[in-house]
């Protein structure tokens, strides 16, 4: 059994969302605030019944926009509330009589689920409207005359004991409190029986008791006696997990975090809750995560939340959703070929990519340090002023990141080197005929076979002497005879481009070739 998907209305960033899941791996990825945090949170909500079933500050968790709307007209009927629908698949384990009926959005359509909602408590309406007398402040909502409720789709008041998925939250985001607690309470009452708990607890209390009444006298003080108090002896709140007998809290951070997510995929849960898992982690220890994540979570459900490029590309882009403006963006339909070099290969730069909403794509080292530079010197804008970002692909690898921009549906310019191929240039000029927010550019002359060559032929009186540095350098290249600077260009490709980039006599002089700057004008018009 997993979850099939969540609507949330009316939670935080949320005013109206909706994200369905994989069955199995689901990588969420957005911009900071984007609500990859809150998707996690939302489901622990209604599965788990937190936050809302006591009296707390729960005004924090409104949507800005519903509140703001309140604010325009404050009235009883315009009061924020907060509804969450979590959707599970259709599987005969489940109990129908308990989970499925009407209860839901889809309906007439039958659904298994829940839904949880916090509003006002109409049984307080008439005492509302005379405390206001009909003049509502429309800066003070109030929460204390609200109720949350929790009942699923069969319509019957849903209580958490009664959970069709065994689920654990494992936080690992450095802004938030060590829940270790929670965490152990959780893996006690996935892994162990009920009736095996209920034994244990009993035992606990037992000794606890036998403990007091054979020390009766020493825990006596005049009219007074001292006795156990119940709420702290509860033994799963007492838990601890160690490894090796040291309390996997001090093993480090990175450590606590590593060995909570083996446990979890260890012990029989069906869904795993995992924020920003990479957190404390060390390139090898996340690498060493993921190889787990992908070996052993064959029958759970996971949600992760990252950062992360490496787990990203290495758990299969076609399990990635991209949360943006509220809305989800499932990336299932990457082609397979680009998902599978993408996660063959350790692609630091991904999520800059998918998350760009404009990109140029170079070739080489050469491009990439000089491109900003040119940009400023050619047009006079930055491409920080435009919001485009720019990545190196190197090579024919642009292919891949083609494919992924037809799914994530940003702009895309690549840059390349016509190799000397008139059929390269052909074929380009064709893929560009079937994309409209996708460009290729490249040299239309054979002669121009690579970015160096285009750069000296626009900026030749400007790099007449970049070869000084090498006085050695032959006025040839692959044999042919060619322009001393050009040669040394061609010979040195990095060096070059860090001294036109760093030195006064080059750096705010050079400019773009012909078919980067017309590419570049194409990028910042889409």
């Amino acid at each position: 059994m997993y979850i099939e998907q969540i609507k949330i209305k009316g939670l935080k960033k949320f005013k109206d969302f909706n994200i369905a899941f994989n069955k199995n791996i689901n990588v969420l990825i957005g911009e900071n605030e984007a609500g990859k945090s809150t998707i996690l949170e939302a489901i622990d909500i209604v599965l788990n019944q937190k936050v809302f079933n006591s009296t707390n500050n729960s005004e924090k968790y409104f949507n800005n926009d519903i509140i703001n709307q309140y604010k325009s007209n404050p009235s009883i009927d315009t009061l924020p509330r907060i509804e969450i629908e979590l959707f599970f698949n259709d599987e005969e384990e489940l109990n129908s009589e308990y989970f499925n009926g009407l209860h839901s959005s889809f309906a007439p359509k039958l659904k298994n689920g829940i839904t949880f909602t916090y509003k006002f408590d109409e049984s307080y309406r008439e005492l509302l409207e005379n405390m206001y007398d009909g003049s509502y402040d429309e800066n003070f909502i109030p929460t204390d005359y609200y109720i949350a409720e929790w009942v699923t789709f069969a319509g019957r008041k849903y209580i958490n004991k009664k959970s069709p998925i065994k689920n654990v939250l494992i936080d690992n985001s450095i802004r938030k409190n060590n829940l270790f607690d929670s965490y152990s309470k959780r893996i006690f009452n996935n892994n162990i029986k009920v009736t095996d708990r209920q034994n244990l607890s009993y035992q606990f209390r037992k000794k606890i008791q036998n403990f007091v009444n054979e020390n009766t006298q020493q825990l006596n003080i005049k009219e007074y006696n001292f006795g156990i108090d119940e709420d702290k002896t509860v033994l799963e709140n007492l838990l601890d997990l160690k490894s090796d007998g040291v309390s996997i809290q001090n093993k480090g951070k990175g450590k606590e975090n590593l060995i909570k997510t083996e446990i979890a995929l260890e012990v029989e849960c069906d869904l795993i809750l995992l924020e920003e898992p990479e957190n404390h982690l060390s390139y090898i220890n996340t690498r060493k995560l993921i190889n787990d994540i992908q070996t052993m979570c064959r029958d759970a459900q996971m949600i992760i939340t990252t950062h992360n490029p490496l787990i990203v590309s290495r758990l299969n882009l076609q399990n990635t959703i991209w949360i943006n403006k509220e809305k989800s963006h499932s990336l299932n339909k990457v082609d397979e070929v680009a998902a599978d070099y993408f996660m063959k290969t350790d692609n630091l730069q991904l999520l800059n990519f998918i998350l760009a909403q404009k990109v140029i794509l170079v070739e080489g080292n050469s491009e990439y340090i000089l491109l900003p530079q040119l940009v400023k010197n050619s047009l006079s804008y930055t491409l920080e002023e435009k919001n485009v970002e720019i990545l190196s692909g190197g090579g024919i690898t642009y292919k891949h990141y083609i494919e992924l921009s037809k799914v994530v549906n940003n702009s895309l310019l690549v840059i390349t080197d016509n190799d000397g191929d008139q059929e390269t240039v052909d074929s380009i000029r064709e893929l560009n005929k079937k994309n409209t927010n996708i460009q290729i550019q490249c040299s239309v002359s054979v002669n121009e076979f690579t970015f160096e060559v285009c750069l000296f032929n626009k900026n030749a009186s400007k790099l007449s002497n970049i070869s000084d540095v090498k006085p050695g350098t032959k006025a040839e290249y692959r044999d042919a005879p060619t322009d001393k600077n050009l040669a040394y260009m061609l010979k040195n490709k990095t060096e070059a481009a860090l001294r036109i980039s760093e030195e006064d006599v080059y750096k705010e002089v050079v400019v773009l070739p012909e078919y980067i700057q017309e590419g570049i004008e194409w990028l910042v018009q889409q």
